[in-house]
């Protein structure tokens, strides 16, 4: 499920999390949260070996969605998408 957002401050449109977020992450690791701007993620995963193979991939989706919603993202529902009527 691709979870999309938009900035509150000037109504920017981004998808924050892509239907493979957790293959992506297993595969870069650390790599991933910097891609992503989320530089102290990317130490910690760096610190607990890797991150922890199993936790971060897990929680992965949490983890971005939280750093998006703190920088000001809000999150698009489907209930909130237009309907063609």
């Amino acid at each position: 499920m691709v979870i999309r957002a938009t900035w509150k401050f000037n109504g920017q449109e981004k998808v924050i999390l892509g239907n493979w977020h957790r293959l992506w992450w297993l595969l870069f690791g650390p790599l991933y949260y910097l891609f992503k701007g989320m530089f102290l993620w990317s130490i910690l995963s760096l610190i607990t070996a890797n991150g922890l193979w199993i936790g971060f991939p897990l929680y992965n989706r949490a983890i971005v969605t939280r750093h998006f919603h703190k920088k000001g993202w809000m999150q698009n529902d489907a209930l909130d998408a237009p309907t063609n009527e």
